[in-house]
């Protein structure tokens, strides 16, 4: 089996050969894989039994004084060459497994690369979020001012001034939780990336896959596929240990005897075959509970892509809501522009005030923003979809 690496099964061309991770998450990852492809060739082999490589000395006197000395050299096999289909399902369990523990670490470096892009994403998106609110503080700082001033010459009353000003100090604390996210979400990129790579993250063009190929090429989805082969594999080589096996043993050596009474030295061999079943009345419940494990992981694997249809149905339909609001935003950039444009020529009249002129300003800024936050939004949503496949 090939090794599975990471930049052409998961991130495949759209990342280039320079994955964002850091230098001891990309090699404890390479040590995972190369581990388990050692398991794998030693578990191919391992039904083979091992040579077994004897010398011994013994010396001896018996009741009559009579003494001897017994050298003994050798090399012995014990091997099966029959299990009834055991050894071609032992190996075939072993890649299977192996091919699922590849999985497993493809899914760790998947979800390496999910995270250090959606937090790309979300400071990308965040930023702009940090724009707009401060936006909205400036606006809202003039609404105080305005309502303020007219609550001073009586034509606001004190709920006006208390709901502007309670709307400001509620910009104020938005303005600072984003700060914090941004910082938090920036810290945590550099967990997953290391401190030198956190700033030279770029964020791919990520399409929007397919739900065929979404469930056909899903990491879980394939792993399942590779543990149904294990476990399918595996109670059949429980049921080859209740059937009939054929056993070859052999010896080769040298012996060397001196004695009182007699000398003798020389080359000895054996060699036979064992034709043998166990007769076991735990049979039945033993080989049935191997493959009802088998049909256990078949059926959590069904379930699995239920739920997974599932979970593309809900991003897609998350992405669609998100471009409705850039809908929303672009139908709102349209009337703050017509109502800037009007503004504008009426404080050129002089019949509008400055601070209603930079108020609609900021409104529109607020809402080019909100589009381009949504976009960030739907490439989130991209990033979980495509990062859960192998491409």
């Amino acid at each position: 089996m090939k090794k599975l690496a990471a930049v052409l099964l998961i991130a495949g061309p759209l990342l280039g050969n320079e994955l964002p991770l850091s230098e001891e998450k990309s090699e404890l990852l390479k040590l995972k894989r190369e581990k388990i492809q050692e398991d794998i060739e030693r578990g191919k082999s391992a039904w083979v039994s091992p040579l077994t490589v004897s010398a011994s000395i013994a010396k001896n006197k018996d009741a009559t004084d009579g003494h001897s000395e017994v050298k003994n050299a050798g090399i012995s096999l014990n091997q099966d060459i029959f299990r009834s289909g055991g050894i071609y399902y032992a190996v075939d369990q072993v890649k299977a497994s192996g091919e699922a523990s590849l999985l497993g670490v493809d899914i760790e470096e998947a979800t390496y690369l999910k995270n250090i892009y959606t937090l790309k994403a979300q400071i990308e998106r965040d930023k702009l979020k940090y724009e707009q609110s401060n936006l909205t503080l400036k606006n809202m700082d003039i609404d105080l001012f305005i309502i303020k001033a007219k609550y001073k010459v009586g034509s606001a009353d004190i709920s006006e001034l208390n709901r502007a000003t309670l709307d400001r100090d509620s910009a104020r604390t938005d303005l600072i939780v984003i700060k914090n996210t941004l910082r938090n979400e920036r810290y945590e990129l550099k967990k997953f990336s290391g401190v030198a790579n956190a700033e030279k993250i770029r964020l791919p063009e990520i399409p929007l896959i397919s739900e065929n190929t979404y469930l056909q090429d899903h990491l879980e989805l394939l792993q399942y596929s590779a543990l149904d082969r294990s476990d399918n594999a595996a109670w059949k080589v429980t049921r080859s240990t209740y059937l009939p096996k054929l056993t070859v043993n052999g010896t080769l050596g040298y012996s060397d005897y001196q004695g009182d009474i007699a000398e003798y030295s020389g080359d000895t061999y054996s060699y036979g075959a064992v034709l043998s079943m166990p007769l076991d009345i735990n049979t039945r419940g033993t080989v049935a509970s191997g493959k009802l494990q088998y049909l256990q992981t078949k059926t959590a694997e069904i379930d699995r892509k239920m739920e997974l249809e599932q979970e593309y149905a809900m991003r897609v339909n998350t992405i669609a809501d998100y471009e409705e609001k850039i809908g929303v935003a672009e139908e709102m950039i349209k009337m703050y522009d017509d109502l800037y444009n009007f503004t504008n020529n009426q404080y050129k009249a002089g019949f509008k005030s400055a601070y209603d002129l930079e108020s609609l300003g900021n409104s529109v800024k607020i809402q080019k923003l909100e589009k381009e936050i949504q976009g960030y939004n739907i490439i989130i949503e991209k990033i979980s979809l495509y990062f859960d496949t192998r491409q």
